[in-house]
């Protein structure tokens, strides 16, 4: 006769089992949930390193030409290096999430470039050529983000942008700017508008992606210059883009310019002092003298220009 079915322990099978199910749901709320949110956080931060080592890139590039202008100590053939870490794991051996790997954010990457496109800049006295630079040049950082708005971050002719989805945003303007100035003698007043660029140009062609950290050697070139063109009847400052969105941000520098020291500007081919213009990709700020018999009118229009040239070499860092 076989033995009664017994039942011994069930109720420790059973909460085991409903333990392990609580420690499941948990688990997989936070993954679903948490380690999205711990991503976007060190993607968030990550991107914010950039920009601030960007900013610190800029002054630093600007330290080096500024200082060889009508300086008998000049900084020409100088190289700067700096780094930039192209993801959230920074090139480093990560410890987070080592036990539970399933636990922890992907780290994300990016790449560095150097001209990886081509935007040409051009600048014309009384239809002369005064400065061309094809290309401009860039330096660029584009965002891997796995929980994070991709971005992109350029530093192009002394300015830096930010490249997004939605658009683009001047983060730090580029040095383009228009002012009025006073050149009346005893006799007669005489008013003017003073152009200032600073014709900035980036040598150099490559690209390292990944999630280590890449270095970047820039050199400032023999040849930094300072060209003072006065009276003139119509100066013509020209970006020829490589898209939409760069012609619309370069717009907006233009009109920045004009507006920071209030001169007065139109988009109608007959506005004066200031025409800003945009034809496809191509975007024109031109500066011309007022007419009319008014003496505080603008009568000419001068023009000062600054070049200066960097190469720039990328390096891969391999950090343990």
């Amino acid at each position: 006769m076989p033995p009664p079915a017994r039942d011994d322990g069930l109720s420790e099978v059973v909460g085991f089992v409903l333990l392990l199910a609580v420690i499941v749901v948990a688990l997989s709320l936070y993954q679903v949930y948490g380690v999205p949110a711990a991503g976007r956080e060190n993607e968030i931060a990550h991107m914010n390193q950039v920009k601030d080592r960007f900013v610190d890139y800029k002054i630093a590039l600007d330290s080096l030409w500024v200082s060889s202008i009508n300086n008998s100590r000049s900084a020409e053939g100088v190289t700067l290096s700096t780094s930039f870490d192209l993801g959230t794991g920074g090139g480093y051996t990560q410890k987070d999430g080592a036990l539970f790997p399933v636990l922890a954010p992907m780290p994300s990457g990016g790449t560095v470039s150097v001209n990886k496109y081509r935007d040409n800049l051009s600048i014309l006295r009384d239809g002369e050529e005064r400065v061309v630079l094809a290309p401009m040049g860039e330096v660029a950082y584009r965002s891997t983000n796995n929980y994070w708005i991709q971005q992109r971050y350029v530093y192009q002719m002394g300015g830096l942008f930010l490249e997004q989805d939605t658009g683009t945003a001047i983060r730090l303007s580029p040095p383009v700017s228009l002012y009025k100035i006073n050149t009346s003698n005893e006799s007669s007043l005489r008013y003017g508008l003073k152009v200032e660029v600073a014709a900035i140009q980036i040598f150099g062609s490559q690209e390292i992606g990944g999630q280590g950290v890449a270095r970047v050697d820039t050199r400032l070139r023999e040849g930094v210059t300072g060209v003072a063109v006065a009276d003139g009847e119509n100066i013509t400052v020209t970006v020829d883009a490589h898209d939409n969105k760069t012609a619309l941000t370069w717009r907006q520098a233009f009109i920045n310019a004009a507006e920071r020291d209030g001169v007065g500007w139109g988009a109608g081919t007959n506005d004066r002092p200031v025409c800003i213009v945009q034809e496809g990709t191509r975007v024109s700020m031109i500066c011309r003298s007022e007419m009319g018999a008014e003496p505080d009118r603008i009568q000419h229009v001068d023009l000062d220009i600054t070049r200066a040239s960097f190469t720039v070499v990328l390096q891969q860092t391999i950090t343990v």
